[in-house]
């Protein structure tokens, strides 16, 4: 969304509230960050502090997940299904409306929610984040330091992500570093991901739920954030490092290939995305496939409109300039994060499911199909 000033604030990172009556409203300080540790393994850590009216709660969750894995034809099927480590740690607290503390001072805006979870957002746009599981699992300290401008979904108006999805607020790519501790192991940790304000006035799980993705794409030289709500919006932001040129306003384009089923969500994944950003410049293209899928919900996981955080292994793209130019983009990575309709699974054969291989009596038709 092009703004006519797109430059973040402190202000934007202490807002709690909108002028507009809330319904089933929330604020977000969150972050999903894509890292490699010094021991050589992926990384793909998360977390927010969620203020959620409707609810009365303040909620603080945590997430890592590690390694790779991939996708397998299921023997004499049409189908695939996922192997992928899924989820190493995870864990949510749910505290009373109240518990958030939004703390302002000149150069800095200090957030947190217990000692689990706390977030300083400087003026020069960096944020550091100090997470602690508090039982020994997990420990964080981490930078997230964005370039340029972040993607707005509404600053002095709000965004209208569906009819009744409606928020202020941004999203924004963008270089990480630091540490993470898990069962008193350090490691060293570095890479990319994406951080958000969000400052809902309405939310619809529901009209996002037609299929949503949420997620960044980045390399060293153009980082890249975007959304794409099959019942609403879609939009990114694309921002050029070595021209230093941000991009606000073009045309997006996701595609998803190679399907197949994971078992945690109870649905089926796109495994490889073909993503395209047309702006004046020239044309941003990357192709990402996954290596890991984690499933969660807000409030928790959501059974018939699940939510599922999908991380990238090998990603690579170009940005080919009007001229004909073409730049070999380097250091790909980047996660995205769906949003579906829960399938029916009466009508999904029973190998989805299980790999169990015993004779069962077919009782539906639909199992044969």
């Amino acid at each position: 969304m092009k703004i006519a000033n797109p430059r973040v604030t402190l202000a934007d990172e202490a807002r709690a509230g909108v002028d507009e009556a809330v319904r089933s409203g929330f604020l977000d300080w969150l972050h999903q960050f894509s890292l490699t540790g010094d021991d050589g393994e992926l990384y793909s850590v998360g977390g927010a502090i969620l203020s959620m009216s409707l609810e009365k709660l303040d909620v603080v969750t945590l997430t890592v997940a590690r390694g790779e894995g991939q996708s397998r034809q299921l023997p004499e099927s049409i189908y695939k299904v996922t192997e992928y480590p899924g989820m190493l740690y995870e864990r949510m607290w749910r505290q009373p409306a109240g518990s958030l503390s939004i703390e302002r001072g000149d150069d800095c805006v200090r957030v947190s929610c217990g000692p689990q979870y706390r977030v300083e957002c400087f003026a020069d746009h960096s944020w550091h984040f100090l997470l602690d599981s508090l039982d020994g699992a997990y420990r964080a300290d981490l930078w997230h330091r964005p370039s340029g401008c972040p993607l707005w979904y509404g600053r002095e108006t709000p965004s209208y992500l569906t009819q009744h999805s409606i928020t202020y607020g941004y999203n924004w790519s963008g270089v990480v570093t630091g540490e993470i501790v898990l069962n008193g192991r350090s490691i060293r940790v570095s890479g990319m991901g994406i951080r958000e304000r969000y400052v809902a006035v309405d939310s619809c799980a529901a009209e996002i739920g037609g299929w949503e993705d949420w997620g960044w794409v980045s390399f060293n030289e153009m980082h890249a954030s975007m959304y794409d709500m099959r019942l609403g919006m879609k939009d990114f932001a694309l921002y050029d490092l070595a021209a230093q040129r941000y991009y606000p306003e073009g045309k997006l384009t996701i595609t998803h290939e190679d399907w197949a089923f994971l078992r945690e969500l109870d649905g089926f994944i796109p495994t490889t995305y073909r993503i395209a950003i047309e702006v004046a410049d020239g044309r941003y293209e990357a192709e990402a496939h996954v290596c890991n899928a984690t499933t969660w919900g807000a409030s928790h996981r959501v059974p018939d409109n699940p939510v599922a955080t999908l991380t990238y292994g090998r990603v690579t793209g170009t940005f080919t300039q009007r001229d004909g130019t073409v730049r070999v983009l380097t250091g790909g990575r980047g996660t995205m994060s769906i949003r579906q309709w829960h399938a029916y699974p009466h009508i999904l054969p029973r190998e989805l499911y299980t790999d169990e291989t015993k004779e069962v009596a077919c009782e539906n038709k639909f199992d044969t199909l």
